[in-house]
Parts: C-alpha cells; sequence; structure tokens
C-alpha cells in the first residue's frame, strides 16, 4: 500500500522524499545527534540542506525545488 502524499515535500518513513505528486527528490535522515534533519538530493553524495525542525527542512527543501531548472 502506498503512503498518503498530503503534503507539498513528503518525509517518508524509508528516507526518501517525495513530492506530493509523487517525484522523487532525495533521501532524509537525522544527524549523528539527532538534533538537526538533513536532506541529499538525488544523485548527490552529501546533504545539501538542514535543519534543527522538520518544518523548516520540508520548506527549504520546497523553495530548492521551485528554483530547479525545468528538466
Amino acid at each position: 500500500m502506498e503512503p498518503e502524499l498530503r503534503f507539498e515535500i513528503n518525509l517518508l518513513a524509508d528516507g526518501s522524499v517525495v513530492t506530493k505528486d509523487g517525484e522523487y527528490l532525495g533521501t532524509w535522515i537525522t544527524d549523528e545527534t539527532d538534533a538537526f534533519y538533513e536532506f541529499t538530493p538525488e544523485g548527490a553524495s552529501e546533504a545539501t540542506i538542514s535543519s534543527a525542525f522538520i518544518g523548516s527542512l520540508c520548506k527549504m527543501i520546497a523553495d530548492w525545488h521551485d528554483e530547479r531548472p525545468e528538466g
């Protein structure tokens, strides 16, 4: 059963980050201290966005996604 994608940016339990439309963007994890959440875009070797708050992380990922050139 597919998870319900309720938000513009969804952080899934398997570590995936997907849009409401199901577009895969990359992965998310917590850092070694569980104090920060980190996003690594698909194809990148390390996290490029991090935040102490999930909501802020999702907003920054959404902004990043909106700024990407259309492929």
